[in-house]
């Protein structure tokens, strides 16, 4: 591995991905939060702010925003990130920006405006309304993987490969810095974003909230997602070798809807290596340590 690797955690980091969770109208039903959360805090938000994210598009002027606070040298509060970008010129955002990426937003000024209000309101209205237990876990499970990446300076791709479920990320042509964020809105997809030498990964920490005697909602979806035929054969196919979606595909002899949303349940259930290149996932391949670790939770559930 020829880049270096981070872990880092803010409060900022969750806010911003509760707002991409509740953007994403089409992920809804993918998200283990589901159209019910869409639902209840849609009735909590003023006209205004529901009219603005109405208008909002996860297009490359919101990654930016994303690009944005991962270069605020102030992220220990919400309030300090938003103060340092409201203070920011025009001339020192594109400076910033100017480093990692070559395309801007237009019209500067009224896209930094419209940054401010869409965090400050989505954090009045909604966020700090959050259970205080979420960031507690999000703090600690960075912190834990904090301790395990300074514990695996030799062995970082397979540090990468737990924590994320499954990720490779594929050295490309200038890339330095992979940072690696968990979060718990969007769980149990990831938001992957590149910017030439950095690669922001938000990735699906797989903390659940609800009862620890309940069944984990994370090995619940494994199970299920055994529970398929065509998952079944997909697995089978991609056992010692990688494959292209397109070649999934072909193998599989169904449409591309249907096995791209097969894949999506797979991945999510950490049985497949996804190989990403950029923000681009070229390959995948079967992940036989999500089998195992599935098994072992099923054998420690049982037996509690």
């Amino acid at each position: 591995m020829t880049y270096h690797v981070e872990v880092q955690f803010n409060p900022i980091h969750e806010l911003m991905n509760s707002l991409h969770t509740f953007i994403c109208k089409k992920s809804y039903k993918k998200i283990d939060l589901g159209s019910a959360w869409a639902k209840e805090t849609e009735s909590q938000l003023s006209a205004k702010l529901s009219s603005q994210l109405e208008e909002t598009e996860l297009n490359n002027d919101w990654k930016m925003i994303y690009l944005l606070i991962h270069l605020c040298p102030h992220k220990e509060s919400i309030e300090s990130v938003l103060k340092w970008i409201e203070g920011l010129s025009v001339g020192e955002i594109y400076e910033s920006l100017s480093d990692y990426v070559k395309t801007f937003p237009s019209h500067m000024n009224d896209y930094r405006n419209r940054i401010i209000f869409l965090l400050s309101e989505w954090n009045l209205q909604y966020f700090s309304r959050c259970k205080p237990t979420m960031m507690d876990a999000l703090h600690k499970h960075a912190n834990d993987k904090k301790i395990e990446l300074a514990q695996s300076p030799n062995n970082l791709s397979e540090f990468v490969n737990t924590t994320t479920n499954g990720f490779y990320f594929v050295p490309v042509e200038g890339l330095e810095t992979l940072v690696l964020v968990p979060q718990y809105h969007f769980q149990p997809a990831n938001i992957v974003y590149f910017y030439g030498k950095l690669t922001l990964c938000h990735y699906a920490s797989r903390i659940s909230l609800g009862d620890e005697n309940d069944i984990s909602p994370y090995m619940y979806r494994a199970i299920r997602s055994l529970g398929e035929k065509s998952r079944l054969k997909i697995l089978q196919s991609l056992h010692g070798e990688r494959k292209t979606f397109t070649e999934i595909v072909k193998n599989a002899g169904i449409s591309k809807g249907i096995v791209h949303d097969h894949i999506f349940n797979l991945r999510c259930s950490g049985l497949l290596h996804a190989y990403i290149e950029g923000e681009n996932v070229t390959d995948y391949s079967l992940r036989l340590e999500g089998i195992r670790h599935m098994n072992n939770q099923i054998f420690d559930y049982l037996q509690t």
